[in-house]
């Protein structure tokens, strides 16, 4: 049996082989990008041509280290990284992050099965090759080629595509969502996307798993995991590779094989994983899982500044299944005592621009608190200060502060909806921070939703058939 894969998430030291002085080199970069992270552990070092990278003294080889090494990341020319493995076998390396190119993904198929099997032969699990690297927040390894991580949170993500997910990495740290981990897994050589699933179903930091996928290997046991997995948490999933000029650029980039997107599709249906089209629906739907409560049942309130985007939401809730029942008499009341008499006096609510921001807090309160409702959603929150009057703004942050804690004193799941987004809007920044997803447009939020009732309801018939 081979090491826990929890030493790979939280290792007491680290090396990196092939660490350069040279701050273009990727052994610059990671070694930079660990120290920079924080990472509490031990750090280690090795170039044979350098007595030290920014401050930590180079060793010769793996095996002058003086003391058994947890992961060891691997910078070098594919036809060094053999000897390199060889080497971490003496010195005790459990885990191998190989980021170098140059293997099966470009004909090398051979090199790439001889590394794997010298790896194996020592009892070294092996993250890659022709990998990003990985970063788990919990334990302050930034261990990737992007210095540009999200804070902590519930997110594990694994992508078959360094560049793919080190870009959403960056991504997140800007739109505050919170990752557990990351791995971005290359060729899939040797420890596999099954068996990280199995890990992070029992992972306590983990609440909701992603998945980027360019195809699918090991699939018995791809299908094993996720039969598991998926009882205890949500998966999310984008697969590419779904055209023939997708496919044949998945197998140059990492000599993946082709499967018939029917197939996976099937699987995915079979157990709720929850597909996306993008990697920003990944995400979204994603953060979703990770931040708020699964909605019991399928009942929405909606909230609009303006009729408009009430419209296009009842449509995009309506076609995916999320229904808009009358407003019950407690919720009417409310709403009818702090709007105007011209309000819509229906579910979507409209705000009729209202310039009260707690209004909005009222009315959300009310509808939360109704059993007749399982969610609700929030659309134009906070675009009246951010664009007509900036007087509003700080009572619009305090606003989205009370109301952000109802999705905690409720249990019910916020759907907020701003086009402006973080980077225009103070109130979407204050949900974001609070842990309230904010989606650009109502679909995007309605998908989101349909996905966390889809995942509920498979969950339901799973627990009645037990």
């Amino acid at each position: 049996m081979g090491p826990s894969v929890e030493r790979l998430f939280s290792p007491q030291s680290v090396c990196i082989i092939g660490a350069s002085r040279d701050p273009e080199a990727w052994g610059h970069v990671l070694l930079r990008n660990i120290l920079n992270g924080g990472f509490r552990g031990k750090i280690y070092a090795v170039n044979p041509r350098a007595d030290e990278v920014l401050g930590i003294r180079c060793h010769k080889s793996v095996i002058e280290l003086p003391e058994e090494i947890d992961l060891a990341v691997i910078a070098l020319p594919s036809s060094l990284v053999y000897d390199a493995v060889v080497e971490c076998g003496e010195r005790g390396v459990k885990f191998a992050i190989v980021v170098s190119a140059g293997f099966g993904e470009s004909g090398h198929s051979e090199l790439e099965r001889k590394v794997i099997q010298a790896a194996k032969a020592r009892g070294i699990r092996v993250i890659g090759p022709n990998c990003m690297g990985v970063y788990s927040s919990h334990s302050d390894l930034v261990s990737t080629f992007t210095s540009l991580v999200p804070p902590k949170g519930g997110i594990s993500f694994v992508s078959q595509s360094g560049a793919v997910g080190t870009t959403v990495l960056a991504w997140a740290k800007e739109h505050g969502v919170g990752f557990s981990k990351f791995v971005s897994i290359g060729n899939e050589s040797d420890l596999s996307i099954p068996e990280l699933l199995e890990y992070f179903e029992n992972d306590e930091s983990t609440r909701v798993i992603a998945l980027y996928l360019e195809t699918v290997r090991n699939g018995r046991s791809f299908v094993s995991s996720l039969s598991s997995c998926t009882l205890k948490k949500p998966v999310v999933a984008m697969k590419v590779g779904t055209t023939s000029a997708g496919v044949a650029a998945a197998s140059s980039h990492t000599g993946a094989i082709a499967v018939e997107d029917k197939i996976v599709e099937g699987i995915f249906r079979q157990f709720s994983v929850i597909r996306a089209r993008d990697p920003g629906e990944l995400f979204r739907i994603s953060f979703a899982f990770s931040s708020l409560p699964i909605p019991a049942g399928r009942n929405a309130a909606v909230v609009t500044t303006g009729g408009g985007w009430g419209i296009e939401c009842a449509d995009a809730l309506e076609t995916r299944g999320i229904v808009l029942p009358p407003l019950p008499k407690p919720v009417f009341e409310v709403a009818d005592k702090v709007l105007p008499e011209f309000w819509s006096k229906r579910n979507p609510i409209d705000m009729v621009a209202t310039p009260d921001p707690f209004d909005y807090s009222r009315i959300l309160a009310a509808a939360l608190k109704s059993p007749e409702f399982d969610m609700a959603f929030l659309l134009g929150f906070g675009t009246i200060g951010s664009i007509a009057m900036p007087t509003l703004i700080r009572s619009e942050l305090e606003a989205a502060k009370e109301i952000s804690g109802l999705v905690r004193t409720t249990n019910k799941p916020l759907f907020v909806v701003d086009l402006l987004g973080p980077s225009q809007s103070a109130a979407s920044r204050a949900f974001i921070k609070a842990g309230i997803p904010v989606f650009p447009n109502a679909s995007s939020a309605a998908e989101a939703a349909s996905a966390m009732v889809r995942y509920s309801e498979f969950r339901k018939r799973k627990s009645l058939r037990t």
